[in-house]
């Protein structure tokens, strides 16, 4: 009898040191009460570092961190602290309890990148941080199944503002290549906009012919849209449609820091619902530095030296193959990809 009263007086100190409140939380509650923020965020700091935290605790320090940036970015929406606040939000939102919380995080920190996407002459930068704030709202929506419909209406109206204040300039470049660029950079933030995929579309057919090469400039955040640099990039300066295909001309340029094979049997067209077909053609040339000049007076030159089945490409050298692609009715070709064990490669070609 004694061993059973004594676990079960543990049992009950137990919960009563996880349901009530220090010092230092109590004195964190008056300041969130109170609208002093801060004060708020430093008291129950310290109530975590002590280890005595009630169930209460996260959601109310949550609340003060969220009611924190949201009173930061009305003073100064570019701050710094807006970020930190929400960043130490975040890494509480797992152990909020109450829905109402989860809600207050949610539309605070989507209406807080909404406005800041909304503001005029703002760099890329900021623009890219705006609507990963309103992403990472979307996540915790759809996480825990709250405001999930507030937080798309949010994504919705930024993105029709963000295209209608960027679109015309975009369409009024004339610079093919300058164009292109313009416009991915509003599809990795509107990526579903159909004013946006149209554009991008008809800007593909005329680019079809030119190698691509945007660097860090146009960050992509899908891992869809395009391939850095540092691959393979491609291009089409001739294509010949045939009934249920195409024949063309692909050239390659190599940035990956490799030299390589260029295998054609691994290029492949891609559909816009993700159905893939291999090309066929194994005959090119690719580019190879060889001596010429007279004995004692030589100098390396860059030549094109032809092949058949595997073409040898060098590092910022260029490679050429003649390839076709069939497919079945209803395939509508998207991309071309090449890949291998060094980089990546895609050609849009625009539909």
């Amino acid at each position: 009898m004694k061993k059973i009263f004594i676990a079960a007086l543990a049992t009950a100190v137990a919960l009563t040191m996880t349901g009530c409140k220090g010092t230092n939380e109590k004195r964190g509650d008056e300041h969130l009460k109170e609208g002093r923020f801060r004060n708020a965020i430093n008291s129950y700091l310290e109530a975590k570092k002590k280890g005595k935290m009630s169930d209460e605790f996260f959601d109310n320090f949550t609340l003060a961190l969220v009611r924190a940036g949201d009173m930061e970015s009305k003073k100064d929406l570019s701050s710094d602290l807006i970020n930190n606040y929400f960043e130490k939000a975040a890494s509480n939102i797992g152990k909020v309890k109450e829905d109402a919380t989860v809600e207050e995080y949610v539309k605070t920190l989507g209406d807080i990148g909404k406005r800041q996407a909304a503001q005029e002459g703002v760099d890329y930068a900021t623009i890219i941080n705006a609507f990963a704030k309103i992403d990472s709202a979307e996540s915790v929506a759809k996480t825990r199944h709250i405001a999930e419909s507030a937080i798309k209406s949010i994504r919705e109206e930024t993105e029709k503002l963000y295209v209608a204040r960027n679109l015309q300039e975009a369409l009024g470049e004339d610079d093919p290549v300058v164009k292109e660029y313009l416009l991915l950079r509003m599809a990795e933030m509107a990526p579903t906009n159909q004013e946006i995929q149209t554009a991008l579309n008809k800007s593909r057919k005329v680019t079809r012919g030119y190698f691509l090469i945007f660097g860090e400039n146009v960050p992509d955040l899908s891992g869809k849209q395009r391939v850095d640099k540092w691959g393979y990039v491609m291009a089409l300066p001739t294509i010949k449609p045939a009934k249920n295909g195409f024949s063309c001309e692909l050239q390659f340029w190599a940035s990956t820091g490799n030299n390589t094979e260029l295998d054609p049997s691994q290029i492949k067209l891609v559909s816009t619902d993700g159905k893939e077909v291999y090309a066929k053609g194994n005959t090119g040339w690719c580019e190879a530095e060889v001596l010429v000049g007279k004995k004692g007076d030589e100098k390396i030159e860059k030549k094109q030296k032809k092949f058949k089945g595997k073409g040898k490409l060098m590092n910022e050298f260029q490679c050429s193959v003649n390839v076709s692609f069939s497919y079945p009715k209803g395939f509508v070709p998207d991309y071309i990809e090449y890949k291998d064990n060094f980089g990546i490669g895609r050609k849009y070609l625009g539909h």
